[in-house]
């Protein structure tokens, strides 16, 4: 069973947990959400928000897709979520209990929360939601394979594991195709297919879709929120605004000139270009979402990269800055970090692996390129014009390979060429590609011996197994700065720091986090 864990281990690159950083002023790390200081949250209003793509679905068992997460944990919730440190915290799950094995998780449920029809959550709902769950999510067949899911009681729910690891409470939590709680008589009545009606517990229910135009929910005024502090996804949920409006929204430009016009409160998926013009508006600000680091793969199967060396030497030759510059414009828009974790991920954060990070040295990668033994031969940087952010990385790359005397070729195609081509050992030597912040440093496909690159450490494979079966979380995070000197000896990928998603708004708009997902609860317009 090990081995399989490990085989599959990170099939899946899922957007859902990931940390940001949101400020109000030019600071890619200054607070942890936008406010206005000094206001008092404002009860109504009608929150427009012009939103980047449609939803296939609202049905959060159906698809990893960001665009079904982001407007469907609204109306949504799950048994468990995390908070700013992507910490587990209980949320329809008033408390929750792990078993002397791990082999049980038992539930004890909030009560007298109602879902949007009415009908209270009872245990029964709990366990017709888990097991379509269960059927449907990608993350939760391959970690919770085999796992049952018990009504004790109207209100305790026991959760049974045949394998347990380090990571079930995470796959629980994770909002990407997210284990949503909803009535027993909607799943029995979707079946196999898709739910039509989308009732849950959150903090606003649904109204109304109109197909490429927008999607309206409005407050549920029975919603008993939890009563800590809001904390990320955890915590308290105010639903200060009477209605929100999602606007699909496609064209950037529409986007922009809307939120700029005071059409809309809030705009997402903001390119650096246009956020930095917008710096200038006193009338906007904006959330940066520090969350996610693009790559340099390495092919380590085949060509010259197969030899660690010459990547050491890559490292080497190679100003993270300059790469970083080239994507995202400046360091408003990037955070230099060697971590596969963000700093506020304490129990995972280690400064491990920070004196290779960025080493920048040139005549060290002469150095080692010698000692290798490079002749001059090819080096090829699959890239594509469609990511302008992958295509300036990969000139600068190209440059300063070169500098250092290797022979380097940019292959530029469109962007499905790419996918094909990196699929191929003979094909391709670099790539790039775009990972997000995970809860534990394990669950990267970069580390999985049969994702593209092929990582073929010992090293790492060791110290993974040792993460996934630690006794408890606290002894796994004791493995981290192992998994990081392990990381930065081996190099299966070069990062070269956490880039970032926009998302602007008007001044008005007061208390907008985002973590995975923009959160709208705890938001008010404050005129």
């Amino acid at each position: 069973m090990r081995s399989k864990k490990f085989r599959y281990l990170l099939l899946l690159l899922t957007f859902s947990i990931a940390l940001i950083g949101c400020t109000s002023d030019k600071s890619v790390s200054d607070s942890s959400h936008v406010e206005n200081k000094g206001a008092v949250n404002k009860k109504g209003g009608e929150l427009n928000f012009a939103y980047h793509a449609q939803p296939a679905t609202l049905d959060p068992h159906f698809t990893t897709a960001d665009a079904t997460r982001d407007i469907a944990h609204h109306i949504f919730e799950p048994l468990l979520t995390l908070d700013t440190s992507l910490e587990i915290q209980p949320m329809l799950a008033e408390t929750f209990e792990v078993s002397e094995d791990r082999k049980t998780i038992t539930f004890h449920l909030r009560q007298n929360i109602k879902f949007h029809n009415g009908q209270e959550l009872t245990a029964d709902d709990v366990v017709a939601s888990m097991n379509r769950w269960q059927e449907k999510s990608s993350q939760a067949k391959i970690y919770l394979e085999g796992t049952t899911y018990e009504a004790i009681d109207p209100h305790t729910v026991a959760a049974h594991f045949v394998n347990p690891t380090s990571l079930d409470l995470f796959v629980l939590a994770d909002m990407t195709q997210f284990a949503a709680i909803m009535p027993q008589s909607i799943v029995e009545k979707a079946g196999s297919d898709e739910i039509t009606e989308y009732i849950g517990t959150g903090p606003y229910q649904f109204k109304e879709w109109r197909q490429d135009h927008s999607i309206h929910l409005s407050r549920f005024d029975d919603y008993q929120s939890r009563s800590e502090k809001a904390d990320g996804l955890a915590g308290q949920k105010n639903a200060y605004v009477d209605d929100i409006y999602f606007h699909l929204i496609k064209d950037p430009s529409i986007r922009v000139a809307g939120l700029q016009s005071g059409e809309y409160h809030i705009a997402s998926d903001i390119s650096p270009d246009n956020a930095q013009t917008m710096l200038n508006n006193n009338n906007i600000k904006n959330a940066i979402d520090a969350s996610a680091f693009t790559t340099m793969v390495f092919n380590k199967k085949a060509g010259v990269f197969a030899n660690q060396k010459i990547r050491q030497a890559a490292n080497a030759a190679i100003n993270v800055e300059d790469m970083l510059t080239s994507a995202y414009v400046s360091d408003e828009f990037y955070l230099k970090d060697h971590a596969l974790v963000k700093k506020e991920q304490t129990g995972w954060y280690t400064d491990v692996g920070g004196d290779v990070y960025n080493t920048y040295d040139p005549e060290l990668a002469k150095q080692l390129l010698a000692e290798a033994g490079y002749n001059g031969e090819e080096v090829v940087i699959l890239t594509s014009r469609e990511y302008t952010n992958y295509y300036n990385m990969s000139v600068v790359v190209q440059q300063q390979l070169e500098a250092v005397g290797m022979n380097v070729k940019l292959a530029v195609s469109d962007w499905a060429t790419v996918l094909a081509n990196r699929e191929d050992e003979n094909k391709f030597d670099i790539f790039f590609t775009s990972f997000t912040v995970r809860p534990i440093p394990i669950q990267y496909l970069f580390l999985n011996p049969e994702w593209l690159g092929w990582t073929d450490s010992e090293e790492i494979k060791s110290v993974v197994n040792d993460i996934l079966y630690a006794e408890s979380i606290e002894e796994a995070q004791k493995f981290s700065p192992e998994l990081h000197r392990a990381f930065w000896d081996y190099l299966p990928i070069i990062k070269p720091g956490n880039n970032t998603l926009i998302t602007s708004m008007r001044k008005d708009v007061d208390g907008f986090q985002f973590i995975s997902n923009p959160i709208l609860w705890n938001v008010s317009l404050n005129e």
